[in-house]
This record gives C-alpha cells, sequence and structure tokens, in this order.
C-alpha cells in the first residue's frame, strides 16, 4: 500500500467536514426562515437554479425567508443525506439527497408533503471558507397526504414546537450555548502529527472512503447504472438479502439495475452509519429508508421501507471496496401513490429539474462540468 499521507488526509476532511456544515446551514436558513443564515452558506454571487426560481442566491434568501409569518405550526425540515464531496484544491462539487417535509393550508384544506430530491451543489474555498457558488435542485418523489397530527392547530402541545427565526426553541438554546468565534480565530498553522494522530486520521479518512462507497451504491441503484454499481464491489464479493436475493454481487448488480428499469421511481436514503476500521478492513451498519414506486394493476403504489444494510469491505492496492452486504428489513408500509408531479396546478410543477436513469439524470453531466 502507498504511504499514507496524513498532513493530505487531515486537509481534505477539513475541507469535506466544512462544506458539510455549509450545507447544513443552508437546510437551517430555509426550515428558520433565518436570512443571515441562509446567507452565510453562499458566496456573494452564488446562483440557484431549483425551477420555481433560477438565480442569485440572494434572491432565493429572500424569497425563502421573508413574505407572511403564517401559522407557526407549519415548519418545514429538509434533511440531506449520502452527501458525497469531491475536493479539488480550493474548489468542490458534491450531491446531497434530501427528505424534506413540508406543510400547507390550513383546517379543511391542510396538507402534508414528504418529498425526495437531490441538491447538486458547487463550492469553493475563498478567504479560507468555503461557500456554495451554484445549487441545482432535482425533484427525484413525493407523497401528499391530508393533513393530520402537527399539521393541524390542535394538536396536543406536550413538546417543544419548531418555529422560525429567533421564536424556535432550538435557535434560542444554540443561542445560549454558542461558543465565542473568537476561539476559533488563530488555530492554524503547522503542528507536529504523531504517530497516533496519524493511524486516527487513516482510519478517519478510511471511513470517509467507506462513506463515499455507500453513497454511490444507493446513486447507482436509483439511476439504474451497472456499471458504476458493478465497480464498488470485489470481484468475489457476496450479497445477502433473503429471498429476494442471496449470491454473488455481480448478479446483484445485474438484478438491482433491471429493477430500477422496471420501477416507476426509486430513492435510497442513508443515515446513521456506524463504521469499525481494523487495518485494511472494516465493517459498517447503515439505516436506509427507501422510497419506491411501482406500477400494478390497481395504478401506481408507493412503498417506505426502512432498514439495515451490515456491509463488509476490504482495502486491496489502496481501494476500499465492498466484500459482503445484508440487508434487514426493519419496516415497510404501502400505499397507493400520491405524486402530483405532473398536476400543472400543484407545487411540483415548477420543479422542472427532475431524477431519472442512467445517463439522463443530471448528477451526470454535472460531474463533468469543468
Amino acid at each position: 500500500m502507498d504511504r499514507f499521507d496524513a498532513a493530505a488526509a487531515i486537509a481534505d476532511l477539513v475541507a469535506k467536514d466544512e462544506i458539510k456544515q455549509a450545507i447544513a446551514n443552508l437546510q437551517r436558513g430555509l426550515d428558520r426562515r433565518d436570512a443571515a443564515l441562509l446567507g452565510s452558506a453562499f458566496h456573494a454571487e452564488a446562483t440557484v437554479d431549483y425551477g420555481f426560481f433560477n438565480g442569485p442566491a440572494a434572491e432565493f434568501r429572500s424569497i425563502m425567508t421573508g413574505g407572511p409569518d403564517g401559522p407557526a405550526h407549519q415548519v418545514t425540515m429538509h434533511r440531506p443525506t449520502n452527501v458525497w464531496i469531491r475536493v479539488d484544491g480550493d474548489r468542490a462539487v458534491s450531491e446531497s439527497y434530501v427528505f424534506a417535509y413540508s406543510p400547507s393550508g390550513e383546517g379543511a384544506d391542510a396538507a402534508q408533503a414528504l418529498i425526495g430530491g437531490r441538491y447538486l451543489d458547487r463550492h469553493e474555498r475563498r478567504a479560507d471558507e468555503w461557500r456554495l457558488t451554484h445549487r441545482t435542485y432535482v425533484l427525484d418523489w413525493n407523497i401528499n397526504r391530508p393533513g393530520s397530527g402537527t399539521a393541524l392547530p390542535d394538536f396536543p402541545q406536550l413538546f417543544l414546537r419548531g418555529g422560525w427565526r429567533g421564536d424556535d426553541p432550538g435557535a434560542q438554546r444554540l443561542c445560549a450555548w454558542r461558543i465565542g468565534e473568537a476561539a476559533a480565530q488563530g488555530q492554524g498553522g503547522k503542528m507536529k502529527i504523531s504517530q497516533a494522530l496519524a493511524a486516527k486520521a487513516e482510519r478517519a479518512f478510511a471511513k470517509g472512503e467507506i462513506h463515499d462507497l455507500i453513497a454511490a451504491a444507493a446513486r447507482a441503484v436509483d439511476r439504474g447504472d451497472e456499471a458504476s454499481l458493478r465497480a464498488l464491489w470485489h470481484p468475489e464479493a457476496e450479497v445477502d438479502s433473503g429471498d429476494f436475493f442471496r449470491g454473488p454481487a455481480a448478479d446483484f448488480c445485474a438484478l438491482m439495475a433491471e429493477t430500477a428499469h422496471n420501477s416507476v421511481r426509486m430513492a435510497h436514503s442513508v443515515a446513521n452509519e456506524w463504521v469499525q476500521v481494523d487495518g485494511d478492513e472494516a465493517m459498517s451498519e447503515t439505516y436506509v429508508i427507501a422510497m419506491t414506486t411501482n406500477a400494478t394493476d390497481e395504478g401506481e403504489q408507493d412503498a417506505l421501507t426502512g432498514g439495515r444494510y451490515l456491509d463488509r469491505f476490504e482495502r486491496i492496492d489502496g481501494a476500499w471496496k465492498f466484500s459482503h452486504r445484508t440487508f434487514v428489513l426493519d419496516w415497510q408500509i404501502q400505499q397507493p401513490s400520491t405524486d402530483q408531479r405532473d398536476d400543472p396546478d400543484g407545487m411540483y410543477a415548477a420543479l422542472t429539474t427532475r431524477g431519472c436513469l442512467y445517463p439522463e439524470d443530471p448528477v451526470y453531466s454535472f460531474w463533468h462540468k469543468p
């Protein structure tokens, strides 16, 4: 194996950590309707392409955080997962899956939507600070139901409830806990890297590569990209999903590509990764929520499936790949599809960038732009 470069690994980890923080600040700014927080994620001349608005991020910020206050109980949640980042010097690109909750209306008109999509982001480091220069939103799926629970004003007030701006109890608590910005200043410069720290850095970097493998597997399955999926596995790798599939990973890759092409849509949101690295071997447990839509004689049917991936990995010739995957099913919800993307008067009509299969999906052209 090539000599491990701890300094380069730490620099890469720091860059990815700061990019993840910018993505998190953007999402928090949207959900709290906090213009300053949302703006802190973008460079001054940044742009966005959401479909309902394409243009300067500064105008997007005003649209998303201004306007009437509305019912205090109608807060959104944008939950990024599968965050994949590629750093190249002072520039980077990323793909993030997003699982969004969005309520609308009141009383008899109250509705709740779960929306699945992806962010294709470009980032730059300027004055040692990473921020976004562009975001494209891709719509993959949506589920829409009549309002219930927190969408109704008479929902029991047993818990702290999310709000906007300074009224949110979470924002208030974070403000009270805030660590002075000065504490983070002046901590740069050279440092001696001990053998113990270098070993920890190598394990942390390995975990980052394994995270990228897990995210890449979800992306390849969802896009029906058999070649990209096959490239993630060692030749003798095995997969165990019970009676659905048990056997060589190569056959599994072919099956999942066929499944994607036979499905109406598919998206695998992965989170809660626990990874343990031991030299050139590793194992992990990852929670997954899969949303699939299939055509049936009764019409299109949605399934939300919650489960876990139990994975083993090996590093051979410096490259980490899967050697085994077991899927464990924990729960599933099935219901007729309520997707409204084709409703010309609905809120999804303006979200014109849509997810699709390889090679037409926008992530592929995004990767190869200069």
